[in-house]
């Protein structure tokens, strides 16, 4: 496995490098993201491990341009500003994982270790490369889209053979991380277009002229739609393609032909699977999406829920997820620590729920996961717990109150031992002890 580290902080770069040479990896390591594209046009990389915060460019511009260019290569971003938002962010922009600030060599090793393991058990394709599936294939990936017995996932799995079937284009509703993308190739690997090509575009953040030349094609390459004809064309947040971007397109769906740079015209077959973050029914009433191509792409529409909205779920996924994150040796998961998981929000819905699972299976190195593993982050009251209590008047009321529920409840889950409590929480003991001193009046152990 070759690796490229790009990191501007000299010290961190090379010390990854010299632990990673140890460990028997092929790695470089530079401190210019300008640098780093330089050598991905020269020689071919397996996985690039970036920083997201860097002068000279953005980790995230960085990001979406090595994507773009090496769609093959798999992305590790680091990050001491890692947040639900821009691992979100990340992973939306094709990003395979990301690790905080400060890390020991060995968690990078750990992760990279599981990701050998995983590329030789792959078996989600590349949709920019034609699909031979079987139906082997077909089935591990309608499983990975649709784990679940709620009744919103059920409807979807009754539906999908006929929607496979249809050929009809269809527009997949929902947040980021809901498993648009999974539940797209499933359709095209259950579709009588299932030996043709499935080629994938993702317009979310991408300017005019790019979405041009993607969809349609330049002077010197093919575009998305005359790659995908005869197949499926997967076009990802569909709602940010510009107005006369969405004209252009609905010519080529009304004419079935594309003209070519060379004023040539070519037949044109396609079906169009597309997601959409916002609602297009009102983008259309608005004057943003047109309203004939709407109708052209809206013929099934189908929406997949929040992971919040069907909780009932989680604790099949989380088992799911460790069976892969950990194949050849089982992990358990305690009852405390599957209920915080489920009582969390997830903003990042699936996604993000997959990459908290596989940070605990790296981190854990084949041990148990307890309730003392789970990120503190995932422990803290959300808003909406605010929205139902009547006595939190200010932000001062706010900090106090998260801080004595939080003390109270490390205190109930370790039956009191002020040691534990703190390490449950991740505070300094002496710290700790001011903090429940503080509201040792207001503190019940026994509820």
């Amino acid at each position: 496995m070759k690796i490229l580290v790009v990191d501007d902080e000299k010290l961190k770069c090379m010390t990854l490098r010299d632990d990673l040479r140890e460990s028997n990896y092929d790695v470089i390591a530079v401190e210019s993201p300008l640098i780093g594209l330089q050598l991905l046009q020269q020689e071919p990389f397996d996985v690039l491990v970036t920083d997201l915060r860097m002068p000279q460019m953005h980790g995230i511009d960085f990001l979406k341009k090595v994507k773009k260019e090496h769609p093959h290569i798999t992305v590790i971003v680091m990050t001491a500003y890692a947040s639900v938002e821009t691992a979100v962010e990340a992973l939306r922009f094709g990003a395979y994982n990301y690790i905080k600030k400060p890390f020991s060599s060995g968690e990078l090793i750990l992760m990279l270790e599981k990701l050998k393991s995983l590329k030789g058990k792959s078996t989600i394709l590349d949709p920019s490369e034609k699909t031979k599936s079987d139906d082997s294939v077909q089935e591990q990936s309608l499983y990975q889209t649709l784990i679940g017995d709620s009744q919103q996932i059920q409807e979807i799995f009754s539906l999908i053979p006929k929607i496979s079937a249809a050929d009809s284009n269809l527009i997949i509703y929902g947040e980021e991380g809901t498993g648009k993308s999974l539940l797209a190739k499933t359709i095209h690997l259950r579709s009588t277009r299932k030996h043709e090509p499935l080629v994938s575009l993702n317009c979310y953040g991408m300017t005019e002229d790019v979405i041009d030349q993607e969809l349609f094609g330049g002077d010197t390459r093919q575009g998305k739609i005359q790659l995908a004809n005869n197949g499926t064309l997967f076009i990802a947040n569909i709602d940010s393609i510009p107005s006369h971007l969405q004209a252009k397109l609905l010519t080529v769906l009304d004419d079935r032909s594309l003209e070519l740079n060379n004023s040539n015209r070519i037949d044109i077959d396609i079906r169009i699977i597309s997601t959409s973050r916002e609602n297009l029914k009102e983008k259309v009433k608005l004057d943003e999406f047109i309203e004939d191509l709407y109708y052209q792409l809206n013929v099934i529409p189908l929406f997949l829920p929040p992971l919040r909205e069907r909780k009932g779920d989680i604790p099949m996924l989380i088992s799911h997820f460790l069976d892969i994150f950990s194949p050849n040796q089982p992990i358990g998961i305690e009852t405390e620590a599957v209920n915080l998981l489920t009582e969390y929000p997830w903003p990042g819905n699936i996604s993000e729920l997959e990459n908290i699972i596989e940070r605990l299976v790296t981190i854990n190195s084949g041990t148990d996961i307890t309730s003392e593993d789970i990120p503190i982050e995932l422990k803290l009251p959300t808003p909406q717990k605010f929205d139902q209590a009547s006595n939190i008047t200010s932000f001062h009321d706010i900090i106090k109150s998260t801080e004595r529920e939080l003390i109270s409840w490390a205190m109930r889950k370790t039956a009191g031992n002020k040691t534990r409590a703190a390490r449950l929480l991740s505070m300094k003991p002496s710290t700790f002890r001011d903090a429940l001193a503080k509201h040792s009046s207001q503190i019940d152990l026994d509820n």
